[in-house]
C-alpha cells in the first residue's frame, strides 16, 4: 500500500465527526508547523477555517522535520564549542597555577601530574608551550633527562607550527641542556648554535643560558679558553639585565673551571660568591636548584682546602634540600661528593659505598656525566687499595679500562689523561712495559692538545696546585706572570696579553673583581656559631636558612637508601 492510499484511508472522515471534534482539532492544529514556518491558520479553510484537506496540509512532513531537527542540533553543537573551549582554556590555566603552587610547597610529583592533566585539556599552542617548559624543568630537576628531552622536542614542534623564532630558540636551548646531561656534547653544541641563531633579542636570558651551556660543554671537552669566553658573555648579559640567577650559575661554573685547573683558592672564592647570591633565592622557587648547586660547589672547594667538617655540612644540607625537592640529580652529586670526603679521610670502604650508590642513581637517570665522575671516584678508591696491597691489580685494571671507554665516548680529555696515567702505573706494576709506554705517550699527547701552557713563560699549568689568572681576552697565565705584566708601566710598552696583544687594565678577573677577604669577613657570618676553630674568611657564610630553622650538623646520609622519583 502506497503512502497516498494510507493518507486517503486515514483522512477519509465524515463531516459530522469533524464538527463534533472541532474544538479539539482547533487546539491541536493551531500549534502545528506549516511548510513556511508560519503559525497562522490556513487561508483555504472551510467551516470556521477547518477541513479535512486543511488538517492534512497542516501535518508536519517527515523530511522537513528531519532538516529542522538537524538545524537545531547544529546550533546546539556550535554553541557548545563557543562556550566550552574558553571554559577548557580557563580550567587549564587554573591547573597550571595550581601546579606552580604545589611545586612551591614541595609537592613536585603532584605538580607534575597536575601539569600533565592540564596539557591534555590545553588547546592553545602558546599556553601548551609554556606548560611544556614547566614540565621540562621539573623533569630536569628530577633527573629524568630523557623525558625532559621529549618535552623539548614537543616545544620545538609547536615553535615550528607557530613559526616563532623566540620559541624556537628556547626549544633548542632546552634540547642543548638535556643533551649535555646525557653526555652528548657535540649534539649539545649543535643545538646551542641553533638557539643563538634563532634568538631575536641581543640581551636576553636565553642568550645568557646558551652561552653558559656552551661554556659547560667546552669545560668537559677541555677547551678552557672557549669556556671562559662563554662565561664572559653570560656574565655580561646577567649584569645588563640584572639576573641574579644567571650570575650565580656563572660563578658556580667559574669555580668548577678553576677547580679543574688546580687553583683551589680561586675556586673557593668563586664558590663563596655563588653561595652568597644563592641565599636570596627562595627554597620553593623553581630556581632553588641553583642554591643546591652552590652548596655542592662550596663543599667541593672546602674539601680541596682540607676543611672536611665544613664540607660535610654543606653536602648534608644540599642532600636534605634535594630530598625535599625531589632533585635526583643534585642528590646523586651530593652522595658522590660525600664519597670524596670519605676518601680524603682515608675511609675507603664508606667512600666506595657512596660511589656505588651514586653510580646506580646516575645509571637510572641516564646521567652519563655524573656516572663518569662517580666511576672516577671509585677507581681512585681501588687504586688506593691496590697501593696498600689490599687487593691485586686485576680489579683496578678492569675498572679503569671501563672508565676509559666511558670518558672517550663523552670526550672528557682531562679525565682521559688522568685515567691513562693511572692505567700506566697499573701496567708498570704488572711488568707490562709496552702498555705502560703506550698510555704515557697517549697521556702526553692529550696534555699537549689541551694547550695548558702559560702565554708568558710557556710553562705548564693546571696539572698541580698553583695560582692562576684569567685575562679579559680569556687567556690564562700564572699569577706571578700576570703580576709581572701589571708592573710594566712603560707608555711605549702598554699592558697587553702576550698571546693576542689585547690591552687590559689592572682588573685581571674575567667577570668581576672578587671581594677581598676582609670584605667577605665583614659581610658574612660564621659557618658555625659554636665552632672553636675559625674558618677562613671566604668560607664564612650563614649556612642555616633562618626561615626553616635548618641545622646542617644534625643531618646524616644513609648510604643504604635509594631515592627514586615517581614521575
Amino acid at each position: 500500500m502506497s503512502w497516498n492510499n494510507v493518507s486517503s484511508e486515514l483522512y477519509r472522515l465524515d463531516s459530522n465527526t469533524l464538527r463534533e471534534n472541532a474544538g479539539h482539532t482547533r487546539l491541536s492544529t493551531h500549534l502545528l508547523l506549516s511548510p513556511d514556518g508560519s503559525r497562522n491558520l490556513l487561508a483555504n479553510s472551510t467551516d470556521n477555517g477547518f477541513s479535512a484537506d486543511g488538517i492534512f496540509n497542516r501535518l508536519p512532513r517527515p523530511r522537513n522535520s528531519f532538516f529542522t531537527s538537524m538545524l537545531g542540533l547544529g546550533c546546539c553543537f556550535s554553541c557548545q564549542r563557543s562556550v566550552c573551549v574558553p571554559i577548557k582554556e580557563y580550567l587549564a590555566r587554573k591547573k597550571i597555577e595550581r601546579g606552580l603552587r604545589l611545586y612551591e610547597k614541595h609537592h613536585p610529583t603532584a605538580a607534575v601530574k597536575t601539569w600533565q592533566s592540564a596539557l591534555q585539556s590545553c588547546s592553545k599552542r602558546e599556553d601548551r608551550f609554556v606548560l611544556l617548559s614547566y614540565l621540562y624543568q621539573a623533569h630536569m630537576d628530577f633527573g629524568k633527562f630523557r623525558d625532559a628531552l621529549d618535552y623539548g622536542h614537543h616545544q620545538l614542534g609547536i615553535s615550528e607550527e607557530l613559526d616563532n623564532p623566540q620559541m624556537r630558540s628556547e626549544a633548542y636551548l632546552n634540547l642543548a641542556r638535556a643533551h649535555e646531561k646525557l653526555g652528548c656534547l657535540e649534539r649539545s653544541l649543535m643545538y646551542a648554535r641553533h638557539s643563538l641563531y634563532n634568538e631575536c633579542e641581543a640581551q636576553s636570558r636565553n642568550i645568557g643560558l646558551t652561552h653558559l651551556t656552551v661554556a659547560s660543554v667546552y669545560l668537559e671537552l677541555g677547551g678552557f679558553r672557549r669556556c671562559l669566553e662563554g662565561l664572559q658573555g653570560a656574565h655580561k648579559i646577567a649584569m645588563n639585565i640584572g639576573d641574579t640567577t644567571l650570575e650565580l650559575q656563572v660563578y658556580v661554573l667559574l669555580s668548577e673551571l678553576f677547580h679543574r685547573l688546580c687553583d683551589f683558592e680561586k675556586s673557593a672564592r668563586y664558590a663563596s660568591k655563588a653561595y652568597d647570591l644563592s641565599r636570596s633565592l627562595q627554597l620553593g622557587d623553581l630556581n632553588s636548584r641553583h642554591h643546591r648547586a652552590a652548596l655542592l660547589r662550596m663543599a667541593s672547594a672546602l674539601r680541596k682546602q682540607g676543611e672536611l667538617g665544613d664540607a660535610r655540612d654543606y653536602v648534608e644540607e644540599a642532600t636534605r634540600l634535594a630530598l625535599i625537592s625531589g632533585d635526583q640529580a643534585s642528590y646523586t652529586r651530593s652522595i658522590r661528593i660525600m664519597g670524596d670526603i670519605y676518601r680524603k679521610k682515608l675511609d675507603i670502604d664508606r667512600a666506595f659505598r657512596q660511589y656505588e650508590q651514586a653510580m646506580g642513581a646516575a645509571a637510572n637517570m641516564a646521567d652519563r656525566m655524573s656516572q663518569m665522575e662517580a666511576m672516577d671516584g671509585a677507581a681512585q678508591c681501588l687504586e688506593a687499595l691496590r697501593l696498600s696491597n689490599k687487593i691485586c691489580s686485576c680489579r683496578p685494571l678492569e675498572f679503569n679500562t671501563r672508565l676509559l671507554e666511558v670518558c672517550n665516548s663523552i670526550g672528557s680529555k682531562m679525565l682521559v689523561r688522568k685515567v691513562r696515567l693511572r692505567l700506566a702505573q697499573i701496567y708498570r706494576s704488572l711488568g707490562d712495559e709496552e702498555n705502560y709506554q703506550n698510555h704515557i705517550k697517549l697521556a702526553t699527547q692529550i696534555e699537549h692538545s689541551l694547550g695548558l701552557n702559560c702565554c708568558l713563560c710557556g710553562e705548564t699549568y693546571g696539572l698541580e696546585n698553583d695560582s692562576l689568572e684569567a685575562l679579559p681576552c680569556a687567556h690564562i697565565l700564572h699569577h706571578r706572570c700576570a703580576q709581572e705584566i701589571l708592573r710594566n708601566r712603560d707608555k711605549n710598552n702598554p699592558r697587553q696579553c702576550p698571546a693576542c696583544n689585547h690591552l687590559f687594565n689592572s682588573n685581571l678577573h674575567l667577570c668581576a673583581k672578587l671581594p677581598d677577604n676582609d670584605e667577605i669577613l665583614n659581610d658574612s657570618l660564621l659557618l658555625h656559631a659554636n665552632s672553636i676553630r675559625p674558618a677562613p674568611a671566604y668560607r664564612r657564610s650563614n649556612l642555616s636558612l633562618a626561615s626553616l630553622n635548618l641545622r646542617a650538623s644534625s643531618l646524616t646520609i644513609n648510604s643504604d637508601c635509594n631515592v627514586t622519583s615517581s614521575v
